[in-house]
């Protein structure tokens, strides 16, 4: 059977039977990989506290061409984002954001952009950023990666510039001035616009700048509606989030 390694994320963990787990992850190189790790589940276990959710390992595995799952040996850990992903203030922000990833990026997907992305984001909220601020981040660019964010400066109607506030229409694809809304009720603020337009040029790491300037609440319902309404899931983390009660 083929060997083969690749460095990656761990987005989701389960078990699988009695003494193995199914583990999902997300690889530098190329997207999503599903794999089976045998004895994980046992208490004493070769993998330790590599399979914990947003761990950054070298994972070591081996695949039969029949089969959709590979089966990992060995691993070994870069990075650990335990402390940080595991606190209860940030856990299920994490297990949200995996959720997304787990939703839009399919297997065998060759893009870094969205490893690259929520390594950026990990280690700004290790660094104490506020994590109400680097969601929305993410929303924005996980919708701009797929090609799904709107215009945030011009109207997609009549292309004028948008100078005070916006309305989203109904099918998320474009922005509607005021002189062309028709009872579109999503609305947008010139702050919020400015914010989603400023996340093309600035990393993760900046986000406190935005702090105070808007309350994010809003940005981050109507970014993860247009997730939601583009890829036709619901989410089901979300719920668990104070900006969705």
């Amino acid at each position: 059977m083929p060997q083969e390694s690749a460095v990656a994320m761990v987005l989701s963990s389960a078990p699988l039977r009695e003494q193995d787990k199914q583990v999902t992850l997300l690889t530098r190189e190329n997207g999503l990989l599903k794999a089976v790790a045998p004895g994980a589940s046992k208490l004493k276990n070769r993998f330790g506290s590599l399979l914990e959710l947003f761990t950054e390992g070298e994972f070591h595995y081996y695949w039969r061409e029949d089969r959709e799952w590979v089966t990992l040996s060995k691993g070994e850990i870069r990075k650990s984002f335990f402390p940080v992903v595991s606190a209860a203030e940030n856990v299920f922000y994490f297990y949200f954001l995996a959720e997304i990833v787990l939703q839009m990026i399919p297997v065998n997907h060759r893009d870094t952009r969205v490893y690259k992305l929520l390594s950026a984001i990990l280690q700004a909220r290790e660094r104490g950023l506020a994590m109400e601020w680097l969601l929305p981040y993410f929303l924005v660019w996980m919708l701009r990666d797929e090609g799904l964010l709107f215009n945030p400066e011009r109207c997609s109607n009549c292309r004028n510039g948008i100078r005070e506030r916006a309305w989203l229409r109904d099918d998320y694809r474009g922005l509607l001035c005021p002189s062309c809304r028709r009872g579109e009720a999503l609305v947008i603020g010139r702050q919020e616009l400015e914010f989603i337009a400023w996340t093309k040029s600035a990393p993760p790491g900046q986000c406190a700048a935005w702090a105070g300037r808007f309350a994010p609440a809003p940005l981050i319902r109507l970014l993860t509606g247009a997730i939601e309404h583009h890829g036709e899931f619901t989410l089901q983390s979300r719920r668990y989030l104070p900006e969705f009660r």
